[in-house]
């Protein structure tokens, strides 16, 4: 995949299959352990329908982390070792 493709296969994955992120209690919980820990993690949209895509059962959970690892290279413009 290019370097812009993953972006667009997530995001066109998505409305495929009409999947979009909502926010959980679940995932509020998440944030407030996160900002406890005084993490600073604040996900963008991709993320976030990758989160949905696997709550779904669009994408497979151990696919999940191989596409957001290739989409964060992208991104921050970093070449696979």
């Amino acid at each position: 995949m290019s370097t812009s493709s993953i972006a667009e296969y997530i995001t066109e994955l998505a409305k495929k299959h009409g999947v979009s992120y909502i926010r959980t209690p679940d995932d509020a919980l998440a944030e407030v352990i996160t900002n406890l820990a005084d993490d600073d993690v604040k996900m963008d949209r991709i993320e976030l329908l990758l989160i949905a895509l696997e709550r779904t059962g669009v994408i497979a959970s151990d696919s999940v982390v191989p596409l957001h690892i290739n989409y964060l290279r992208e991104k921050l413009n970093v070449r696979s070792s």
